[in-house]
């Protein structure tokens, strides 16, 4: 498939087919089919400005949406919401058809359910080298009438022909009793909570005993290595020169997966990847993605923040890597915005937000997109004045959202709103160990006060349906102090800024606390006065530069919390 610079192409539609199991896995019941489309008003590379980093996507018409569930999530909200403590296990088994059948009605094709790890415990009916998790993290009473928690999973997907993926979270370290293993071997451990040390061999072997065991039990259809839980496989500093032994890891598991996949009668088990969302980060902490993708050992990457949507993430970065091979890239998404607390359960994405940031990632080569955590957007957790803990919100609505944005043409006729917080506020540093900060700080004690933004808005600004308005909050000006503002280095027009001064800050229930601080307002629509306005699909420019006050103040500025808001004219 041409990846050229053009948005007018030919593509393949991906079509389902519905066969018998009794030859083939689920994993081999979604077949591609040719089918050459226009897509019929799409801009013409030629017809537009484009940053130097743009590349297209494939227009697959709907992309695929590969959703990540923890060890409870899927179903403990809705348990405690309908009060069913302590269920049957008939009751327990009929909840998560039910939650499956969900699935399947908003058009998620691939359900990953966690089944191994904080403290490297597992969720499987049994194990001969590792521990369970605490009781309450499986629906109670299932067991109690020889029914399996994954198995009835795995059954109610593949009646739905979707996928079923067993995650692992490769290094989690929440706060569970850690297992034997891990007790009685400190010198293995990295000194992370649970955490262990992937250098040691007897670690990784852990792993691939319970794999074998996993795939000799169920008949699921991959992998997925969650290594953003939680991101360090080795002692910080130490991913690089370690990278080889997790890439014999992997060569390992596709190993384990072929042979059971030609136990089955299958083509092929998929293995997936959950890594940081920059090339560098994924470097430092050692994982080989080249090499995982060249040697054929990945089916998929999900590039992810730990807890964020990135909206400005490089997608074209993982897509270039894949270039020419099976590998699929499907961005995470998750619910919360920006740093996770004490706010965390406040300010969530909304459609419009989840549709700007799929339209980043699709226009940049993804194949679709993967919801991580997306039980906050159904559900409310017991603080302050919310209802009560973990009552059901939105279900099973929300997952309507995740059948939106697969579809291109829902995504570019409905409204866009454009995120683009800082991650990871000053005073801390993403689980990676990088800063992921674009706030701009205006130091009056520097002779330049002067200070950029990068974001990314993947739209056709010459569109003359679309209408675009920016705004961001400046926190410690004076009020006689201005702000000069370019955006990809030209001057915004006065009389396009509206400048608005909030006393009382932010509150948690409003985003993150902020104290009082100054909105600016800019509207970008400038044909009125005959100008061009200066936005560009792919990567733009804001830079700010402070006019001090006469009056001289001191201490810092801040610039922070950028957004852009897409109104699409009918």
């Amino acid at each position: 498939m041409d990846r050229g610079n053009s948005l007018t192409y030919e593509t393949t539609i991906m079509r389902r087919v519905v066969v018998s199991k009794t030859s083939l896995c689920a994993a081999c019941c979604i077949v591609h089919v040719l089918s050459l489309v226009s897509v019929q008003g799409a801009l013409r590379a030629d017809e537009r400005e484009t940053s130097t980093t743009s590349v297209s996507p494939r227009d697959e018409r709907e992309w695929r949406i590969i959703i990540n569930w923890d060890e409870e999530n899927l179903w403990f909200p809705l348990l405690k919401a309908r009060g069913l403590s302590e269920p049957s296990g008939e009751a327990a088994r009929k909840l998560l058809e039910e939650i499956i059948d969900e699935h399947a009605a908003a058009k998620v094709d691939t359900v990953v359910q966690v089944i191994f790890g904080a403290g490297f415990k597992h969720l499987i009916r049994s194990s001969k080298g590792s521990e369970r998790f605490p009781a309450e993290l499986i629906p109670r009473g299932l067991e109690e009438i020889g029914l399996d928690f994954p198995k009835i999973l795995v059954d109610r997907c593949h009646h739905h022909n979707m996928q079923f993926i067993a995650g692992l979270r490769m290094n989690d370290r929440h706060d569970f009793t850690p297992t034997q293993f891990i007790r009685e071997h400190p010198e293995w451990q990295l000194g992370m909570g649970n955490a262990m040390d992937y250098a040691f061999e007897p670690v990784r072997g852990f792993v691939l005993t319970f794999v074998d065991e996993v795939l000799d039990e169920y008949e699921v259809d991959g992998l997925e290595y969650d290594y953003m839980r939680w991101c360090h496989m080795f002692k910080p500093g130490e991913g690089k020169e370690n990278a080889h032994l997790l890439t014999e890891f992997m060569r390992k598991t596709r190993r384990q997966l072929d042979a059971a996949a030609g136990r089955r009668g299958c083509n092929r088990l998929l293995l997936g990847v959950r890594v940081p969302q920059s090339i560098e980060e994924c470097d430092y902490l050692g994982f080989d993605l080249e090499t995982w993708i060249n040697e054929g050992l990945v089916d998929y990457i999900v590039p992810s923040d730990f807890m964020h949507t990135d909206t400005n993430m490089k997608t074209e970065d993982f897509v270039k890597l894949a270039e020419g091979t099976n590998c699929k890239i499907y961005p995470a998404i998750h619910n919360r915005i920006s740093m996770d607390g004490p706010n965390e359960h406040y300010r969530l994405m909304t459609l419009a937000n989840y549709r700007a940031a799929a339209q980043n990632f699709y226009r940049f080569g993804a194949d679709g997109v993967s919801p991580y955590n997306y039980q906050f957007a159904y559900e409310r957790r017991g603080h302050a004045h919310r209802s009560s803990a973990y009552a059901a919100y939105m279900w099973p609505a929300a997952l309507g959202w995740l059948r939106d944005i697969r579809d291109l043409e829902e995504i570019t006729s409905r409204d866009r709103h454009y995120l683009f917080y800082s991650l990871w506020k000053k005073s801390h540093k993403s689980p990676t160990s990088f800063s992921h900060n674009n706030d701009i700080y205006l130091d009056r004690a520097k002779p330049v006060l002067e200070g950029s933004w990068r974001f990314r808005m993947a739209e056709d600004f010459s569109n003359p349906k679309l209408r675009t308005t920016m705004q961001f909050k400046a926190l410690g000006l004076a009020e006689d102090e201005k702000l000069e503002i370019q955006i990809n280095d030209k001057q915004v027009p006065a009389g396009y800024i509206t400048r608005v001064y909030d006393k009382d800050g932010q509150s948690l229930y409003e985003g993150d606390p902020l104290d009082p601080f100054h909105l600016y307002v800019i509207d970008m629509n400038w044909e009125t006065t005959g100008r061009k306005q200066p936005l560009i699909f792919g990567d733009n420019q804001l830079t700010i530069h402070l006019v001090p006050s006469a009056a001289k103040a001191e201490g810092t500025a801040s610039i922070e919390e950028l957004e852009c808001y897409v109104y699409v004219r009918k």
